[in-house]
This record gives C-alpha cells, structure tokens and sequence, in this order.
C-alpha cells in the first residue's frame, strides 16, 4: 500500500506541474478525489492492512492527500496570475478603426406616395383622407351600391361588431376602397373639386403574389361642369407616362363598376413579359393598374349635387402593383416584409 500511495503521488505530481489550464487542474482533481478518484477508494481498503501497518500508511495517506490537495491549488493560482499578466501585456489599437455610418432611406412605398402626390399637386389637386372605419352609406349606398345589390360581392368586405354601440349591424366596416372620400366632398356641394387620396383599404382576401388583405391605392376625383372621358383619357396617360416612361402603353376596356358609367379598366402592358404573357399577367400579355369611369348620375343625387349640371370622373389604382411593374419585382409580399435585403435595392 506504501507503494501504491507513493506512486499515485509521484503520477500526479507531475500530472500537476504539467497542467496548462483550470481544465486539466479539474480532471486532475476528479482522478484523484472525485467519488471513484484513486485517493477516494484508498481509505476502503484499510480493514484489510494489519494494524500495525495502519500506524504507519495511515499518516503517510494523510500527508499524500494534504499534498496533492495543496499542489492542486497552488497550480491553479499560478495558472490564474499567468492569465491576469496576459491580459495586462494585451493591448487593443483603436486608433485604425473606422465609424461606418449606415444612412437609412424612405421605405419603397412611401417614396412612390410621395411621388404620385407632387405629381398630381402639379395639375393642382389637394389631398384628402377619409376614414378606415366607415359608414356603410359612403362606403357602398352612396356609390349607387345600395343593400343586397349584386355589386357588393365584388369586394370581401370586413364588417365592424357594432353590438355594443348600438348600431344596427352591417353599418360599419374597414373601407374596402378610398372612394368613400368623394362622396364625403361632394356631399358639402362645394365645386368644383380637383381631390387625390393615397391610403389603405382592407379587404378579406388570402394574400399571394398580387394580393393582401391590406393594401394601398390612389385615388383622383373630379367633378365640375363639363368634365369628360377626355380628360380621364389625359389623367391616364399623365400618370402611366410620369411614372412607367414615354414607352409606357395603355388600353381602355369596357369594365363595370356600380359608382361609374361609363366605366372603363386601364391596363398596361406587362413589364415582365412584354406582352408574350406570364404568371404575372395571368397569361394575357397586359396587366390591368386601374379602374376608372364617368360618376354615376345616381352618386350626383345622393349627394345632392345635380347631375344635370355637373359631371365627375373617378380614377383609381393600386400602387403596389404599379411598382412591381416599376422595380419589375414579382411578389407584392415584398412591401410588407420588412426585408432588409430587398428594401436596400431602392
């Protein structure tokens, strides 16, 4: 047993004295104390040696356990200071470093607002807002859409619970378009009106590439004495031209819609395809940006206004789609993502 003690000593000495790190002093320490440790199982086989060898293995295992124990910690305080004394002699030259300022910049579609509204500032229209909240009659009645008339199922439209306001119900509703804003002006039947609204509609619609239950469109109102498809024709092309180039094409179509008469769809040529037709374009070659028309003589009444007297022309687009056409991007999911590395392009 004197042996073996003086051998595990001797082993781990050197064991200790090569120790690099807390790490290896800590395996050391487990080998030699921890619950299975060579130290650890020595005392269970003390009822084995005779007493009077005990007399002297005894203090000789006391001494070696001290020792060790000893060592360990001396080891680990010296590994400790050679860490301190690195750390001091380390130094850090900031003096090469340089500041990389990140200058940030007008979201894409806000840039676009921006752009369309001194566009039509130019032709002196004024910008108006209307509610997100609004009443059925401007959203729908007023706009020659009245209760259980087909039309309405056009849009998917999201009623407000009215139950605790005690309001009938299907009275309020997120606008499923900004043309509940004319209406409200010509209501107070001062003209002539030259109006644009750039905003947010909301619809109940499963989102993909070209569509989102939250989106924005643009829209212009003009009512006076002897407005005419003409000047919708002139407004169409301003804008397509301004913002597409002089290369832009446009078409009108025939197209029904309950606040106008006539009505018409604008439609531009696919950037994407160029007229050869893709997903994009559903195949077609065009890509369809606007609804526009003639107000409906029946709005003139409901406001008032004297549809004999006065006529208006309406114009509205969605904007995002006019910036995949644009930027020639193919997800509108882009403009509500947030994602840096897309946005950053612009």
């Amino acid at each position: 047993m004197r042996d073996k003690i003086s051998q595990i000593k001797k082993e781990y000495l050197e064991k200790i004295g090569k120790a690099k790190s807390l790490t290896d002093l800590d395996t050391i320490f487990l080998a030699l104390f921890g619950k299975t440790g060579q130290i650890t199982q020595i005392p269970k086989e003390f009822p084995k040696i005779p007493k009077e060898d005990l007399k002297i293995i005894t203090p000789l295992f006391i001494a070696t356990k001290k020792e060790l124990e000893q060592e360990i910690d001396k080891r680990r305080q010296e590994i400790r200071e050679e860490s301190y004394r690195k750390l001091e002699n380390e130094k850090l030259d900031l003096t090469q470093t340089k500041t990389i300022k990140k200058q940030g910049h007008l979201h894409l579609a806000t840039q676009f607002k921006k752009e369309i509204i001194d566009l039509f500032e130019s032709l002196g229209f004024s910008q108006f807002d209307a509610p997100h909240v609004e009443w059925d009659k401007y959203n729908f009645e007023y706009l020659n859409v009245p209760k259980d008339h087909p039309s309405r199922d056009l849009w998917d439209t999201l009623y407000i619970d009215t139950s605790n306001l005690a309001v009938e119900p299907g009275q309020m509703a997120l606008r499923t378009h900004t043309s509940n804003f004319w209406p409200r002006l010509m209501e107070k039947g001062q003209t002539p009106i030259r109006a644009m609204s750039f905003d947010r509609c909301f619809r109940y619609e499963a989102v993909d590439a070209r569509h989102s239950h939250t989106f924005n469109q643009f829209e212009i109102a003009v009512v006076g004495e002897n407005i005419t498809m003409a000047n919708l024709k002139y407004l169409s092309d301003y804008l397509l031209k301004a913002i597409l180039g002089k290369e832009a094409k446009s078409r009108f179509r025939p197209k029904y819609y309950p606040f106008v008469e006539p009505g018409v769809g604008i439609d531009s040529l696919c950037v994407f395809c160029h007229g050869k037709g893709c997903k994009i374009c559903s195949g077609t070659g065009w890509f369809e940006i606007a609804g526009a028309g003639m107000i409906h003589p029946n709005v003139f009444k409901f406001t008032k206004l004297d549809p004999k007297k006065y006529s208006g022309l309406a114009w509205g687009f969605g904007p995002d789609r006019i910036l995949m056409l644009k930027h020639k991007f193919d997800d509108i999911r882009y403009l509500l993502e947030g994602d840096l590395k897309f946005l950053q392009k612009f």
